[in-house]
């Protein structure tokens, strides 16, 4: 497991597990404060406390981009080898990042901090249906294999989980609570959650390996 540490300048996945080592570490010295059994770890000043913060902040940016970055990088399967994956996978991160903060609403935020998240939320959403429309229709012309990961995710199982999961249960339900029904945001909340997972199981199922010719 120490060799995924080893090439952070040429691997993806070194990165992501550098990213995620940080986001850990630097996440819990900022939370800290909050617990009283962690109270040991917390910083000794305000200023410590915000430059912690600050890393903890672009650890978790990181994290969101780089498996996007990861499946981008494989060339024996067409699908997730576009610009776009990484790009379609942030948006897809901070859609479910507002997404608990709907589940987690109930517990205690503002009403006017909720109206602000939930019409980000909704926007969010909004913009990841565009996206993965764009991803569809230009993996739709980007080879055989592209358009049979394309078909995978509109007939049989994949595709009704596609359809129903990540579509309808993950995007266009969630989309009708925050505008029409405010009051069920934690169920939205869960919607969302369960699309987004259901979405990375997608296109993970839906990629066609490619073998490279031999020569």
């Amino acid at each position: 497991a120490w060799r995924a540490l080893c090439k952070p300048f040429s691997s993806w996945i070194s990165r992501g597990v550098i990213f995620v080592t940080l986001f850990i570490v630097f996440g819990a010295l900022y939370s800290a404060p909050a617990f009283d059994s962690l109270s040991w770890l917390a910083p000794g000043s305000d200023t410590a406390r915000r430059t912690i913060g600050v890393v903890a902040g672009i650890s978790a940016l990181f994290v969101t981009l780089y498996p996007g970055f990861v499946l981008a990088a494989s060339p024996s399967i067409p699908f997730w080898n576009s610009p776009l994956l990484p790009v379609l996978f942030s948006f897809h991160s901070l859609m479910v990042a507002s997404g608990l903060i709907f589940l987690i609403a109930p517990l205690g935020l503002e009403s006017a901090d909720l109206r602000s998240i939930s019409f980000l939320g909704g926007i969010l959403i909004v913009v990841n249906f565009v996206l993965g429309a764009m991803y569809l229709a230009t993996s739709k012309g980007s080879g055989l294999a592209s358009k049979e990961a394309v078909r995978r995710l509109n007939e049989g199982s994949l595709g009704w989980t596609f359809k129903v999961g990540v579509i309808l249960v993950g995007m266009i339900v969630p989309l009708a609570v925050v505008l029409w029904t405010p009051s069920a945001m934690a169920l939205a909340g869960l919607f969302i959650l369960i699309g987004g997972l259901l979405f990375r199981y997608c296109v993970l199922k839906a990629g066609v390996y490619v073998p490279f010719p031999l020569t």
